[in-house]
């Protein structure tokens, strides 16, 4: 289920991945636009994770519980934590101690989310 919000976004990024393409030609799965979505919902997380903002934005939390939609299987989890995983490591800075906290501050069931840079995505169950 792709949250209505994010369809600009996922439009706009679903569009550069076929004006891009690849040498072969092949279009965008279902994997890359579940990719794109997960990583605009936790675009809105970021200026928290990097000591950027004292306070979570309500669009962070809505971001997550969108995520944590997303990703019914063990597959899915994995997949959209490398995902998100990338989105921290290009931003910059990531203090730990409040990638960890942001489940618990936003009341969302999530146990997926990388917590650091050198979090491992593919040990998760």
């Amino acid at each position: 289920m792709t949250p209505t919000r994010y369809l600009p976004a996922l439009a706009a990024a679903v569009a550069l991945l076929l004006l891009a393409g690849d040498r072969q030609g092949a279009e965008a799965g279902p994997e890359d636009n579940d990719c794109a979505v997960a990583q605009t919902a936790f675009s809105d997380c970021m200026g928290y994770v990097a000591g950027l903002q004292d306070k979570l934005s309500p669009r962070c939390c809505r971001g997550l519980a969108d995520i944590k939609d997303m990703a019914p299987t063990a597959d899915r989890r994995r997949a959209l934590c490398a995902c998100i995983h990338s989105e921290m490591v290009a931003g910059g800075i990531v203090f730990p101690d409040r990638a960890t906290s942001l489940p618990a501050k936003c009341g969302v069931r999530i146990d997926f989310l990388p917590k650091s840079y050198y979090f491992q995505c593919s040990r998760i169950p």
